[in-house]
This record gives C-alpha cells, structure tokens and sequence, in this order.
C-alpha cells in the first residue's frame, strides 16, 4: 500500500511539474510573441542602446563607416532606432544602435545579414528557440554589461588578497557556534566586520558588480544558443563554440553575482561570507586574460537579437524593399519612396539626371523631409539591407548632412559658426576617395543676405560635378538661378485658398514660382495690418 501511494505521489509531482514547466514557457512564449511584428510597451530607451556604442568608438564594424554626431541627429536617427527596436534584451538593443551607427561598404556582409532576417522571418521555431535562451538577459540591470567588457577592470588590490581568510572565518565561526563551541554572539560580529568591509570594497567596484553580474548569464545564453539544432546558425554557433570553449569556466566562478541586490538570504549570504566580492577578484584575472572572448560573445549574442528585432521591424512595415548597389557611381534611381517615421508618407519616384540638385519651394512643401527620407533610407540600406521604397537603386554611398543647427551656449559657438564648421566637413570629404550623399538644408542661412549668396555660390561650385551627390534645400532663388549649369533644379509647390494651405508633397522640375510665409502669417491669425503692410512692401520694392 505505502508502495502504490509513493508512486501515486511520484507521478502526481511530475505531473505538477509538468504542468507549471508548461504553464512557464506559455507566459515566455506570450512575451516573446508581443515582441513580433509590433513595438513593445518595455522596450529599451535610447540612452540605455548607446553605452556599448560610446564606450566602444574605436571598435568599428569590418568595411563600415561611422555616422557623425551632426548626420544622426539631423536625420531624426533616435526616432528610427525606436522605430527599429524590438529587442528582448539590452544587450541586442545595444548592439542594434551600434550597427545603426556603422552603415558598411560590404555587399557580402549585407547579404549575411539578409540570410539571417530571412531565416526569421520564416521560421517561427527558430526564432522564438533564440529568444527563449536570451530570457535571462532581459533584465534592466543586463544594461551594465559594456562596463566591465570595455571599460578598464580594476587593478586587483593588495587587501583582496585576505579575503578568503576572512570568508574561511566566518564559515570556521558558524560551523564552531554551532557545535557550542563558541558563543552564538561572535557571528553578530564577524558579520558586521564583514558588513563594513564589504561596503567599504563594493562601493569602489559598484558597476562592475551590476555589469558582472550578468556577463555569467551571458555566458548562459550563448551556451543555450550554441546548442540549437539549425544549419542555417552553424556559422554563427560554431563561433560562440569557439569562443565558449575558454569562458563557461567564468559563469561558475561569478555565479554568487548572479542575483539581484534584494534577493533576501542570497543577499545576507554575501555579506557574512563575503561571497559576491570573492567571486568578482577570483574571476577579475580570467576575465581579463579571455576579455577578447568575451566580447565576441556579448557581439555575436546582441546582432543575433538585433537581427530578430529587424525581422519583426520587416513584418509590421512590408512596403519596403532590398537595395540594389549600382556599380554605376552616377545612377540614383528610387520608386515610391517614403519617410517611415511620417504616419501618412506620400512616396516619391524619381531619377536623377544629374548627381547634383537644387530643390527650391515655399515653407512646410516638403524639403527638408526630402532631404531626409534619402539620407535615412541610403543607412537603413547600408545597415539593415531595407529600404522605405517600393524600388532603390544607389552606389554604396557614405551619408554627411548639414540640416539642423544651433547656437551651443556651452562651446561658445554661434548658429552661423556651427554651420560653417559643418559645412567644412563637407568640403572636406569631397576630396576623399567614397562616393558620399551630401545633404544640405539653407546653406549658411545664420548670416546676412550678401555674404550668404556670395559663399554659398562658391561652396555648391566646389561640391559640384565630382564623384559625390549633393542634394541641397534652399528658399534662395538666386542660387537656383545662378548655378543652374552645375545643379538641376526641382521644387515642391502648395495652393492657397481661403480654406488653408495645400501640399501634395510632390517633386517637380524646374525652379519654385511660389511663396507663402506670408499666408502663413494669415493663416496662423496675424493682425492684418502686418501682412498687408508686409505685401505692400513686396510690391513697392
């Protein structure tokens, strides 16, 4: 009888275990299933995407460029990070901004990714197999880890030497008390000497702590990757092998890191035998004798989530698509191209006759988001192999703009200077060997109307006709009219009537014939008497 109810009993724990087993993945699978195809309400903020991307400037992507500071922000390129982020973790949101950042020259490392976004994007199992290991690193905290990959470790100290005598004392002190050797009383006192010493060395160590922390669940992950049954992963599993072969070792010696600050008996655990501060130097020389390992493996986890993240970007956004690289330096060739972040684009085709354009055109008609929609769309080619359009075609291009400029009161710099010493970089890059996509909105627009004309004249000449594009926006008709040797000329234009101000948005040849600042001071409920006495001026001079 007692036989039969243990193996009653037996069968009904595993059932149970079963049961909450199963139940467990279903609630994995759910969050994981939210991240498809839709932007999460959890995702990581820009701020947290950018710490692998500054603390590792110098570590560029083989055959890439960097995007600069000025062409990100003048491109809204935050906005498409966001647009673009549906990584689980911090580690793939990371990595994700670091590959925005680097659009590359190479055909043959695009075409790698397209076979990874085309591997997710059809099968289902594989992906979601992926995103289950990387679970773990979903964590907030995970956001640590580039600190203690690329910043420099800490010098192992003198005094960290003694610590295991002192972890060996209060094991000897609990094992003593225990036998009623000893009075109880003297564990109260080897805690707080081990309180105040663990506060007194943690505090020196704090971030690196929070990043190692999570370099063993790392470790984890690309061990429950490299494991995957997949033919189409054997590449990218045989290096995470490689790599893996010298670090798992490192997961065991740091796993008294593993848990939160507030993880109740783990936590007092650490304190009285000194456990996450002896695992952090035990491990601190293995870390830096395999940093190179490591760093591959925090790499290869992040583009693995990045890549899973534009998969679901492609599904959700389907009008687009895959760029093709002319070997033809001359030919610009797009179909019903858009801008993703606007909610309602109106897409535009076109072939460029010339490598040089003027675009001319009232207020608010469209050309600054002209400008933009080809700036992001030759990045998004070059980084996530997308594009915005129903058909693209461009040499491999690297992107420079000076759209959006402004006084810095920090550097003591005015607008007008900012945006001469943006301009320069243009001027700069001409002379070097890429084909580069020159974007400029109102060229020296922060000074007076005379020497504005007379530089910017001189400027757009030295840009034209060499190997680059030069795309430039101007309300500045003498400029449209003066180079119309060097530069073709397209405008946008509106209709006004008494209902308001239209635009279609649409790029038309030749020069702009009309204006409408002055509308829009009607428009927007300006005194009569100001925009009536504004057009009297207009006529009488």
């Amino acid at each position: 009888m007692d036989f039969v109810i243990f193996i009653l009993a037996s069968i009904g724990i595993i059932i149970l275990v079963k049961f909450f087993r199963s139940r467990n993945l279903a609630k994995k699978l759910e969050i994981i299933r939210n991240y498809w195809g839709a932007i999460p309400e959890d995702v990581f903020d820009v701020k947290t995407a950018t710490l692998f991307f500054v603390l590792n400037k110098t570590d560029f992507i083989e055959n890439s460029y960097q995007l600069d500071d000025s062409t990100w922000n003048d491109l809204d390129m935050n906005e498409i990070f966001k647009l673009l982020n549906r990584t689980i973790t911090p580690t793939g949101a990371q990595y994700l901004y670091y590959l925005m950042r680097q659009p590359v020259f190479s055909r043959e490392t695009l075409e790698r990714r397209e076979k990874l976004f085309n591997q997710f994007s059809k099968n289902q199992e594989l992906r979601e197999k992926i995103q289950l290991f990387l679970l773990p690193l979903k964590e907030k905290n995970a956001k640590y880890l580039p600190y203690s990959l690329w910043k420099p470790l800490p010098e192992k100290p003198v005094y960290a030497n003694v610590l295991p005598f002192f972890s060996f004392l209060a094991f000897l002190v609990l094992l003593l008390s225990g036998l009623k050797v000893i009075h109880f009383g003297l564990i109260i006192v080897v805690f707080v000497i081990n309180l105040f010493i663990r506060l007194f060395i943690k505090k020196r160590i704090q971030v690196f702590i929070y990043s190692l922390q999570y370099l063993g669940v790392l470790i984890n992950v690309a061990n429950g990757i490299s494991t995957i049954k997949s033919e189409g992963l054997k590449d990218v599993q045989n290096h995470l092998i490689e790599k893996l072969h010298e670090t798992k070792s490192i997961a065991d010696k740091i796993f008294s890191l593993q848990f939160k600050d507030d993880a109740g008996l783990i936590e007092y655990l650490n304190i009285y035998f000194l456990l996450d501060i002896a695992g952090f130097y035990t491990a601190l020389n293995k870390i830096k004798k395999h940093l190179d390992d490591l760093r591959d493996i925090y790499r290869t986890v992040g583009y693995l989530d990045a890549l899973i993240s534009i998969s679901s970007f492609r599904q959700e956004y389907q009008n687009f698509c895959f760029p093709s690289f002319s070997e033809d330096k001359n030919i610009f060739r797009v179909e019903k191209i858009y801008h993703p972040l606007l909610q309602k684009p109106v897409p535009n085709t076109f072939q460029f006759a010339s490598k040089d354009i003027l675009i001319t055109g009232s207020n608010m008609a469209g050309k600054t988001t002209f400008l933009k929609t080809f700036g992001v769309n030759s990045i998004l080619a070059q980084t996530i192999h997308t594009c915005m359009a129903k058909k693209y075609e461009a040499p491999i291009l690297k992107v420079i703009s000076s759209i959006s400029r402004s006084d810095n009161l920090l550097d003591g710099k005015s607008y007008y200077l900012a945006e001469v010493e943006s301009i320069l970089e243009l001027v700069k890059a001409s002379e070097l060997t890429n084909v580069h996509l020159f974007l400029i909105d109102e060229i020296f627009r922060g000074t007076n109307s005379v020497e504005r004309s007379a530089a910017s004249i001189e400027v757009l000449e030295y840009l034209a006709n060499k190997k680059d594009f030069v795309f430039v926006a101007t309300h500045d008709l003498q400029l449209s009219e003066v180079l119309q040797t060097e530069y073709d000329n397209y405008h946008f234009r509106e209709q006004v009537n008494d209902d308001g101000l239209f635009f279609d948005y649409q790029l038309f040849d030749g020069i702009s014939t009309t204006k409408n600042a002055i509308a829009l001071l009607d428009f927007a409920g300006y005194p009569k008497k100001i925009t009536s006495g504004a057009r009297s001026r207009i006529k009488n001079d």
